[in-house]
């Protein structure tokens, strides 16, 4: 299977992220790329017409790809990237702009909507796209419609809407790693042209690539399902009511690292290459999503009223092996609930005239429980004191309330046939409580002589932070297939609280908000009667009062310690040179730095660390992808594809001080397929390979009271799908 796979590789190359599929007819001088269309603004119009460096995957491509979890698809999106330990704790970077830390009270500056309802959390962004019809991701600033968390950019995820044809739809897939994917979707009317539903659902289940053999565990592996329902109705010619509904559950153990040197290295007596360590600890992890949500749009005849009600809640509990070795040093525990109601309404002009509208309001409400655990067992007190002292576990609990509010409104004015002026303006105001508590088992004292935990007698803070964000931007029509367009937008990102283990009794727990004014200018094409799409652009983005994560003695707190610029630029290019093969290139460059950013860290000697001229953390300056996929008929109705891409990410740092230590490192893989298909589309059948060359480097490493750990990308994964379609 390998070498057929290697085969599939040398043919061909995967089609592109920003295509979603081919349009010819039988001459082969009528073909070109599809349209594709976006919701960028929150209106529907092609990605060609709108002034953002936006990046597309459709659904044709997921399949083709077998993407199933969100993060995979920033290995083929230039300057986007994940980096962590598993689904749970995957930190999501937008034009170098990540977030990267488990503090419950910090959240994400990159906003996830799914059909336009915010999730709230970054634990739960990377879960099973179930149903999925398209993925935008929208670089930069998008605080004008989209509003709080996301001074970074935008992933809006689109699933499919239930339509007036029986159809359904089952994939099962078998690989490596005893892989098991089962995905099964039934969409059909119940009442011709007034209602109709859909039901989807999946299952999947992996054996760890990490291995314990001591307790024979299974760790950064695949244990999960979902399910999403939708019912649409369609009263009249001008209402559309979707109701729909969601439920994803996993028991994935994530976050396992290896030893790779330092202290412990002498227990854990097996190479990194082995992918095995051995634990004296039961780690366990488990995540829940549920989500309801109705959408009502009402079409008038010059304008559009549209409504989105939303509720949602998010949970993780996981408690792991923190040493990751057979002694008894340390775990770590987390455990947070989420609850969360959201209420959006919007008013839109028709689109047609010289001059378009949207105006809107926003309301939304969270409440957050949230426990964080720290233990320092027996061999650690032994290692730290020379004495058999009993174990120490700190208890960091946390209840965060917050509310926001927005008022928001867009236009857009032709000045002429070929200059478009686009202008926006939001006011948000958000108003966040917490109730803080710390305590420590009995008897301890070790974890307060280290400045690691102390106990702290209930503790109330409040942050309030309102401010206006906004874009201006001229899109100038060169012709009919080219346009060039300048764009300054503004967004903020409210303050929040650190609610995680503390190692002093603070003043206060809050921190403020950041700010970020981008300038981006970009060029958006389609050449040679439709066959190639070529979209740039280029940006430079000035942070104030960036929030950060601090080192203050053993434990590591959120403080508003950096100005930052990241500037760069993207490239995108989908090519169709012939009706049977689609390609694609993707560059992206980086150049990051830390303008200020005093007191990072504590050196050996405990003397602050001074981080300014640095580079920004996990923001590799060079990201690249490029790709095909070919089709060939082979017998009466029946298609081979070939399909394979290649990615590369540069090297980026972990932490703010840049040390070469613990760097994410560079890596170029290497994906491919080949099957054969209906030509109708009913049934399928494809081998598939995930780094087909087995390339290993380490994603995310650290150190931690003197020893140092890694975790290490996926190693070489293949498998068969099997899909039927009625």
């Amino acid at each position: 299977m390998k070498n057929l796979l290697l085969s599939t590789v040398a043919l061909t190359m995967g089609f592109a992220v920003s295509g979603g599929g081919t349009s010819f007819a039988a001459d082969d001088d009528s073909f070109g790329l599809e349209e594709i269309v976006v919701t960028a603004r929150k209106r529907t119009e092609s990605l060609q017409d709108v002034p953002i460096s936006i990046s597309v995957v459709s659904e044709a491509m997921l399949k083709q790809r077998g993407i199933s979890v969100l993060s995979e698809i920033t290995t083929i999106m230039p300057n986007v990237t994940s980096t962590g330990g598993g689904q749970g704790q995957n930190v999501f970077s937008i034009r170098g702009l990540s977030t990267t830390s488990n503090n419950p009270g910090f959240e994400s500056g990159i906003g996830l909507y799914i059909d336009e309802v915010y999730v709230g959390k970054s634990f739960a962004f990377d879960t099973a796209l179930l149903g999925a019809e398209s993925i935008e991701v929208l670089r930069g600033p998008q605080g004008t419609l989209f509003g709080r968390n996301t001074i970074g950019g935008v992933i809006n995820l689109h699933t499919k809407k239930p339509g007036n044809e029986l159809e359904a739809e089952v994939d099962a897939t078998y690989g490596n790693y005893d892989l098991i994917q089962v995905r099964g979707q039934l969409s059909g009317p119940i009442v011709e042209d007034k209602v109709s539903a859909m039901i989807t659902g999946m299952i999947k289940k992996r054996d760890g690539y990490l291995t314990d053999h001591v307790t024979d565990a299974q760790y950064n592996n695949e244990d999960s399902y979902a399910m999403r329902g939708k019912v649409l109705f369609t009263p009249s010619e001008k209402m559309e009511i979707t109701l729909s509904a969601d439920y994803y559950q996993d028991d994935n153990i994530d976050g396992i690292t290896d030893v790779r040197g330092g202290a412990l290295a002498g227990v854990d007596g097996t190479p990194l290459e082995d992918r095995s360590i051995g634990t004296n600890f039961s780690s366990f992890g488990h995540r829940e999503n549920f989500g309801l949500s109705g959408n009502l749009v009402w079409a008038a005849d010059n304008f559009e009223i549209t409504s989105i009600t939303s509720y949602r809640s998010m949970e993780t509990d996981s408690l792991l092996d923190q040493d990751f070795t057979v002694l008894d040093f340390s775990f770590t525990g987390r455990k947070e609930k989420l609850k969360q109601f959201s209420q959006e309404v919007r008013l839109a002009s028709n689109t047609g005239d010289n001059f378009s509208y949207l105006l809107g309001l926003y309301y939304f409400h969270s409440d957050l429980d949230a426990l964080t655990t720290a233990n320092l067992g027996t061999d650690a007190m032994n290692a730290l004191l020379g004495a058999p002292l009993p174990a120490e576990t700190v208890f960091a609990s946390a209840d965060v309330k917050g509310e926001a509010y927005a008022i928001f409104g867009s236009f857009n004015y032709d000045l002429s046939e070929s200059l478009t002026f686009t202008g926006g303006l939001r006011y948000s105001y958000e108003d966040k409580d917490i109730v803080y508590e710390q305590s420590l088992s009995a008897g301890a004292f070790v974890m307060p002589l280290a400045g690691i935990a102390v106990p702290i007698a209930p503790l109330n803070d409040n942050v309030s932070d309102g401010a206006f964000s906004g874009n201006v931007s001229l899109n100038y029509q060169i012709n009919e297939d080219a346009s060039v367009y300048a764009t300054f937008s503004r967004g903020f990102k409210a303050g929040g609280f650190n609610a995680t283990v503390l190692g002093f009794t603070p003043d206060q727990l809050r921190f403020e908000k950041e700010t970020v004014n981008q300038y981006e200018i970009g060029f958006k094409s389609s050449l040679l009667d439709n066959r190639v799409r070529l979209n740039a652009a280029a940006f430079y983005m000035d942070y104030s009062d960036k929030q950060e994560q601090l080192v203050n003695g053993a434990i590591f707190t959120v403080g508003n310690a950096a100005s930052a610029t990241s500037k760069g630029f993207e490239v995108e290019l989908s090519a169709l040179p012939h009706p049977k093969l689609e390609v694609f290139a993707n560059l992206g460059y980086l150049d990051t730095t830390y303008d200020a950013f005093p007191g990072c860290d504590f050196d050996a000697f405990g003397g602050p660390v001074d981080c300014t001229g640095n580079r920004l953390q996990t923001a590799p300056e060079v990201s690249a992808s490029f790709g095909g996929r070919f089709e060939q008929p082979v017998a009466d109705g029946i298609n081979l594809v070939l399909s394979g891409d290649l990615t590369y990410e540069d090297d980026s740092f972990i932490s703010a001080t840049n040390n070469p230590a613990f760097i994410k490192q560079s890596g170029t893989y290497v994906n491919g397929r080949i099957g054969v298909e209906s030509a109708d589309g009913g049934w399928s059948v494809a081998f598939w390979g995930k780094n087909i060359f087995n390339v290993t480097r380490e994603e995310l490493s650290f150190d931690f009271l003197g020893t140092q750990y890694v975790y290490q990308t996926n190693p070489q994964t293949y498998g068969i799908e099997v899909r039927f379609k009625l």
